[in-house]
């Protein structure tokens, strides 16, 4: 990825509201579940595993330390209640 646009996706994602849109990602794309579900279709885990790697990819560009991975997944929890 373009070291500018990696520069671009830490201004949005670097607000409170890039953080709230990026926390809501992470939950709805599934960052925190498994791909895989006892009595899935190899379809279904597939299109997980999309949703899952769409929010990994901005996961990846804003350069996550694990620290700050966890802080973002109580967010996500905290945001899911």
């Amino acid at each position: 990825m373009p070291n500018n646009l990696k520069a671009d996706f830490k201004i949005v994602f670097g607000t409170n509201e890039g953080k709230r849109v990026l926390s809501y990602i992470c939950r709805e794309c599934g960052v925190l579940q498994p791909s895989y579900v006892d009595g899935a279709d190899s379809n279904g885990v597939m299109f997980r595993e999309g949703m899952r790697n769409a929010a990994l990819l901005i996961l990846t560009a804003l350069d996550e330390t694990p620290e700050r991975f966890l802080k973002l997944s109580q967010e996500i929890i905290a945001n899911a209640e």
